[in-house]
């Protein structure tokens, strides 16, 4: 069974545009409620990125603990179970905002035939949620690939933002000369229709 969440005002929020003001000024009175909330960073512009933290961090006057979700999840379910355990443990007690990059090591997998276009949670995953679920406070999961955050991860997010790359071709064309590199540069394409069937 999924987890789901009432909110859905804020399902599907773009950086920079009135609906994210919107979700900074209902996050302010959120994280008063001592509560947890759950939003979901997609995209790959990382710059944008790196200026919604600050803010985040002025608005709410929190610091932003970065976790490298690599190193919590394991092959072997039990370790995953474990180190989840000891770092929300440990975490027990803090105010910070937590930032978990390389979120897409949390999400789900593709089942059956090889040509599906629908992801499913991963008990890794499901127990991840379970642990927000009962931590106050922001929580954001970094995932670069629209395509990886599956449906039970989404219908687990209060609040959904994404990071495209900006309109401006400058802008653009400086973004991809920071990104490449001698071999070429490389975005992950399979799959990118499973955006819209997990919406």
């Amino acid at each position: 069974m999924d987890i789901k969440t009432p909110e859905n005002k804020f399902q599907d929020v773009s950086y920079g545009e009135q609906e994210y003001k919107d979700l900074l000024q209902h996050l302010v009175e959120d994280v008063t409620k001592d509560r947890h909330h759950l939003s979901l960073f997609l995209g790959i512009y990382v710059p944008n990125k790196q200026k919604a933290l600050k803010q985040l961090e002025d608005k709410l006057n929190k610091k932003v603990t970065i976790v490298d979700t690599a190193e919590l999840v394991s092959r072997i379910e039990s370790e995953t179970y474990e180190k989840l355990d000891q770092f929300f443990a440990d975490m027990h007690e803090s105010d910070d905002i937590l930032y978990f990059k390389n979120g897409d090591k949390l999400c789900g997998v593709y089942t059956s035939s090889s040509h599906s276009h629908v992801k499913y949670a991963t008990p890794q995953e499901r127990y991840f949620l379970e642990k927000v679920k009962s931590f106050s406070g922001l929580v954001i999961v970094d995932i670069e690939q629209f395509s990886d955050a599956d449906k039970t991860l989404r219908r687990a997010a209060h609040s959904i933002v994404s990071f495209t790359l900006p309109k401006s071709k400058f802008k653009r064309a400086i973004w991809h000369l920071k990104n490449f590199s001698p071999h070429g540069f490389e975005l992950k394409t399979t799959r990118p229709e499973a955006y819209g069937e997990a919406s």
